[in-house]
């Protein structure tokens, strides 16, 4: 089973999911030109994509889903409210695919499962993956707080994706007007550096083997701060990744 987390921040968010050489996308907020080139560059190219799972509607995580649909011939799987969120971002696709929080389903040989998030979207969730072998992985990003449903869903996965957007400091003192860092720092916002270890205290467990932190503030955060905050409760065996722009990251189980 293999994580490949192609692009994670406001330029644009994705990650590839494969199990046996079957796979699926996660979101889809790069071009489909440019998700394909990453797919390749990471040593993918001979996944089948069999379908692309939206987290929610905003531009940096569909802006891209239409064309790649289109182009590999897959469902789009989403929230009812994710699906009509981003309905201009749809158009023509060969099938859209209606699940809801809490629902499993199998896809690509794996079974995936979806649980809420909080974000200032229509029906925002996460998802996670688990192979045939046993193998979890877990995804929650763009999410305000870690509530009971995310903490729940995440707990026994080896390898999983955590936000951890902003450093509350830099936020506080940076550029952005008061309304923005409110949303931001708000519980339909972005998880702070603080809030992704406090909820990394609560998931380890011996067989946690990989974290990602995702979708970090160009502004707000730098790889180093994230990496500072989540080693201090991260186990001695897990290992830790930034995901910053243009970089590409992944890991196998």
């Amino acid at each position: 089973m293999r994580l490949i987390v192609l692009a994670s921040g406001s330029s644009g968010n994705a990650a590839l999911i494969e199990s046996g050489g079957r796979a699926v996308l996660l979101d889809a907020g790069l071009s489909a030109r440019e998700t394909m080139r990453r797919i390749a560059l990471a040593g993918a190219g001979d996944a089948r994509v069999e379908a692309i799972l939206l987290t929610h509607e905003h531009g940096d995580h569909v802006r891209g889903a239409r064309v790649l649909a289109r182009r590999l011939g897959v469902p789009v799987v989403g929230t009812s409210g994710t699906l009509h969120g981003a309905a201009n971002c749809l158009l023509d696709v060969p099938e859209l695919v209606t699940v809801g929080r809490r629902d499993e389903f199998s896809l690509a040989g794996m079974r995936i499962t979806t649980f809420g998030t909080m974000h200032d979207a229509c029906d925002p969730c996460g998802y996670t993956f688990k192979s045939r072998n046993g193998h979890r992985v877990g995804i929650a990003t763009d999410t305000g707080v870690m509530a009971a449903e995310v903490t729940e869903a995440l707990s026994g996965c080896h390898a999983i994706g955590l936000e951890s957007n902003h450093d509350e400091r830099m936020l506080a003192e940076g550029p952005y007007p008061p309304f923005l860092k409110r949303r931001i720092a708000g519980e339909r916002g972005h998880l702070s550096n603080a809030a992704a270890a406090a909820a990394l205290a609560s998931l380890r467990w011996k067989g946690l083997a990989h974290v990602f932190a995702l979708h970090l503030s160009e502004q707000n955060n730098t790889p180093e701060s994230a990496l500072a905050a989540l080693s201090k409760t991260a186990g001695a065996k897990t290992a830790l990744a930034t995901v910053a722009r243009n970089e590409i990251a992944g890991c196998s189980l």
